[in-house]
Protein backbone atom coordinates (compact mmCIF):
# COMPACT_ATOMS: atom_id res chain seq x y z
CA UNK A 1 0.00 0.00 0.00
CA UNK A 2 2.76 2.22 0.20
CA UNK A 3 2.32 3.06 3.67
CA UNK A 4 5.25 5.03 5.17
CA UNK A 5 7.40 2.55 7.85
CA UNK A 6 7.61 4.95 10.74
CA UNK A 7 3.53 4.44 10.65
CA UNK A 8 3.42 0.67 11.30
CA UNK A 9 4.50 -0.75 14.30
CA UNK A 10 5.40 -4.43 15.01
CA UNK A 11 2.73 -6.13 17.61
CA UNK A 12 2.26 -9.33 19.05
CA UNK A 13 -1.50 -10.42 18.70
CA UNK A 14 -1.51 -13.71 20.82
CA UNK A 15 0.48 -16.02 23.00
CA UNK A 16 1.03 -18.04 20.14
CA UNK A 17 3.59 -15.92 19.37
CA UNK A 18 5.57 -15.57 21.89
CA UNK A 19 9.45 -17.21 21.99
CA UNK A 20 10.96 -18.75 24.93
CA UNK A 21 12.81 -15.74 26.68
CA UNK A 22 12.53 -12.76 24.52
CA UNK A 23 11.18 -10.97 21.02
CA UNK A 24 13.85 -10.17 19.42
CA UNK A 25 14.91 -8.83 15.91
CA UNK A 26 15.68 -12.14 14.84
CA UNK A 27 11.95 -12.79 15.86
CA UNK A 28 10.29 -10.10 14.24
CA UNK A 29 12.02 -10.71 10.85
CA UNK A 30 10.84 -14.53 10.88
CA UNK A 31 7.25 -12.82 11.40
CA UNK A 32 7.60 -10.59 8.63
CA UNK A 33 9.48 -13.28 6.15
CA UNK A 34 6.20 -15.48 6.84
CA UNK A 35 3.89 -12.59 6.33
CA UNK A 36 2.44 -12.97 9.43
CA UNK A 37 -0.06 -10.65 10.46
CA UNK A 38 2.18 -8.36 12.84
CA UNK A 39 1.83 -5.04 11.66
CA UNK A 40 -0.29 -2.26 13.17
CA UNK A 41 -0.82 0.93 11.49
CA UNK A 42 0.10 3.59 14.31
CA UNK A 43 -1.99 7.09 13.17
CA UNK A 44 -1.84 8.64 17.13
CA UNK A 45 -0.46 12.24 16.78
CA UNK A 46 -0.55 12.34 12.87
CA UNK A 47 -2.21 15.00 11.88
CA UNK A 48 -1.84 15.01 8.24
CA UNK A 49 -2.48 11.71 6.57
CA UNK A 50 -0.62 10.28 3.82
CA UNK A 51 -2.46 9.74 0.31
CA UNK A 52 -1.08 5.74 0.41
CA UNK A 53 -3.50 5.76 3.98
CA UNK A 54 -6.04 7.40 3.24
CA UNK A 55 -6.30 4.66 0.10
CA UNK A 56 -6.04 1.47 2.19
CA UNK A 57 -8.55 3.54 5.34
CA UNK A 58 -10.96 3.73 2.08
CA UNK A 59 -10.72 0.30 1.07
CA UNK A 60 -13.76 -2.49 1.79
CA UNK A 61 -11.89 -4.13 4.95
CA UNK A 62 -11.36 -0.39 5.99
CA UNK A 63 -14.97 0.56 5.88
CA UNK A 64 -15.92 -2.72 7.55
CA UNK A 65 -13.32 -1.70 10.22
CA UNK A 66 -14.80 1.46 10.24
CA UNK A 67 -18.28 -0.09 11.00
CA UNK A 68 -17.11 -2.39 14.04
CA UNK A 69 -17.75 -1.46 17.37
CA UNK A 70 -14.11 -0.10 18.45
CA UNK A 71 -13.63 2.27 15.83
CA UNK A 72 -17.42 3.85 16.11
CA UNK A 73 -16.43 4.46 19.66
CA UNK A 74 -12.96 6.10 18.72
CA UNK A 75 -12.59 9.91 17.23
CA UNK A 76 -11.34 9.62 15.11
CA UNK A 77 -12.07 6.13 13.92
CA UNK A 78 -8.51 4.87 12.80
CA UNK A 79 -6.37 5.86 15.58
CA UNK A 80 -5.65 3.12 18.28
CA UNK A 81 -5.20 3.89 21.37
CA UNK A 82 -2.81 3.85 23.99
CA UNK A 83 -0.03 2.30 21.35
CA UNK A 84 2.77 1.82 24.12
CA UNK A 85 6.28 0.07 24.06
CA UNK A 86 6.20 -2.54 27.13
CA UNK A 87 9.54 -4.09 28.72
CA UNK A 88 7.85 -7.80 28.54
CA UNK A 89 4.39 -9.78 27.78
CA UNK A 90 2.63 -12.19 29.94
CA UNK A 91 0.76 -14.73 28.76
CA UNK A 92 -3.20 -14.19 29.39
CA UNK A 93 -4.09 -17.85 29.23
CA UNK A 94 -1.92 -20.50 29.75
CA UNK A 95 -1.17 -24.56 29.64
CA UNK A 96 1.41 -25.64 32.07
CA UNK A 97 2.38 -22.06 33.63
CA UNK A 98 2.19 -18.07 31.70
CA UNK A 99 4.95 -17.20 30.09
CA UNK A 100 6.82 -14.07 30.59
CA UNK A 101 8.75 -12.79 27.33
CA UNK A 102 11.49 -10.03 27.43
CA UNK A 103 10.26 -7.10 25.02
CA UNK A 104 13.76 -6.85 23.31
CA UNK A 105 12.76 -5.57 19.70
CA UNK A 106 10.24 -2.61 20.97
CA UNK A 107 6.89 -4.47 19.82
CA UNK A 108 3.54 -3.33 20.82
CA UNK A 109 0.69 -5.74 21.71
CA UNK A 110 -2.78 -6.36 21.58
CA UNK A 111 -4.64 -6.52 24.60
CA UNK A 112 -4.65 -10.74 24.46
CA UNK A 113 -1.51 -10.37 26.17
CA UNK A 114 -0.70 -8.50 29.54
CA UNK A 115 1.93 -5.64 28.74
CA UNK A 116 4.50 -5.92 31.54
CA UNK A 117 6.08 -2.87 32.54
CA UNK A 118 9.16 -3.04 34.78
CA UNK A 119 9.81 -1.18 37.89
CA UNK A 120 12.61 1.29 37.99
CA UNK A 121 15.21 -0.05 39.85
CA UNK A 122 14.78 -3.78 38.22
CA UNK A 123 15.65 -5.63 35.51
CA UNK A 124 13.29 -7.97 33.19
CA UNK A 125 15.89 -10.53 33.69
CA UNK A 126 15.54 -10.47 37.11
CA UNK A 127 11.76 -10.53 37.04
CA UNK A 128 11.98 -13.73 34.32
CA UNK A 129 14.57 -15.03 36.99
CA UNK A 130 11.76 -14.75 40.07
CA UNK A 131 8.79 -15.70 37.39
CA UNK A 132 10.60 -19.24 36.94
CA UNK A 133 10.50 -20.21 40.64
CA UNK A 134 8.07 -22.95 42.24
CA UNK A 135 6.77 -19.67 44.35
CA UNK A 136 5.77 -17.60 41.62
CA UNK A 137 4.51 -20.60 39.57
CA UNK A 138 2.08 -21.53 42.66
CA UNK A 139 1.40 -17.89 43.06
CA UNK A 140 0.11 -18.22 39.54
CA UNK A 141 -2.04 -21.36 40.10
CA UNK A 142 -3.26 -19.27 43.73
CA UNK A 143 -4.04 -15.99 41.69
CA UNK A 144 -5.06 -17.04 38.15
CA UNK A 145 -8.31 -18.69 37.62
CA UNK A 146 -8.87 -22.20 35.87
CA UNK A 147 -11.00 -22.51 32.41
CA UNK A 148 -11.95 -25.36 30.72
CA UNK A 149 -9.63 -27.76 29.21
CA UNK A 150 -7.25 -27.07 31.89
CA UNK A 151 -6.13 -23.38 30.85
CA UNK A 152 -5.16 -21.03 33.25
CA UNK A 153 -6.08 -17.40 32.82
CA UNK A 154 -4.76 -14.20 34.74
CA UNK A 155 -6.70 -11.55 34.95
CA UNK A 156 -4.55 -7.88 34.89
CA UNK A 157 -5.29 -7.49 38.64
CA UNK A 158 -4.48 -11.64 39.12
CA UNK A 159 -1.34 -10.92 37.26
CA UNK A 160 -0.33 -8.25 39.83
CA UNK A 161 -1.08 -10.05 42.86
CA UNK A 162 1.52 -12.93 42.00
CA UNK A 163 4.42 -13.09 44.51
CA UNK A 164 7.33 -12.84 42.28
CA UNK A 165 11.03 -13.67 44.17
CA UNK A 166 13.33 -11.02 42.85
CA UNK A 167 16.46 -11.94 44.96
CA UNK A 168 17.42 -15.62 45.11
CA UNK A 169 16.24 -17.25 48.77
CA UNK A 170 17.56 -20.10 49.83
CA UNK A 171 14.49 -22.41 50.76
CA UNK A 172 15.16 -25.66 52.61
CA UNK A 173 14.35 -28.90 50.79
CA UNK A 174 11.06 -29.97 52.86
CA UNK A 175 9.77 -26.25 51.92
CA UNK A 176 10.75 -27.06 48.41
CA UNK A 177 9.32 -29.91 48.41
CA UNK A 178 5.71 -29.25 49.44
CA UNK A 179 5.91 -26.36 47.38
CA UNK A 180 6.09 -28.32 44.25
CA UNK A 181 3.69 -30.52 45.97
CA UNK A 182 0.95 -27.93 45.74
CA UNK A 183 1.94 -26.96 42.85
CA UNK A 184 0.86 -30.12 41.46
CA UNK A 185 -1.96 -30.16 43.04
CA UNK A 186 -3.10 -27.01 41.56
CA UNK A 187 -2.45 -28.24 38.27
CA UNK A 188 -4.39 -31.40 39.04
CA UNK A 189 -7.57 -29.63 40.33
CA UNK A 190 -7.48 -27.80 37.10
CA UNK A 191 -7.26 -30.88 35.12
CA UNK A 192 -3.71 -30.17 33.76
CA UNK A 193 -2.26 -32.81 32.03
Amino acid sequence: WGIPKELLRVSVRKSDQLPVGSVDQRTVQEWLANDERVLLLNLGGVERLPRSVCGYLATDAGQLAKRSYKCRNRDPWYVVPDVKTPDGFLSYMSGLTPRLVANEAGCVCTNSLHAVRVKPGYAMHQLQRGWQTPIARLSCELEGHPLGGGMLKLEPREAGRVLIPMSRVSIPEYQANLIQRALDEARRWRHYD
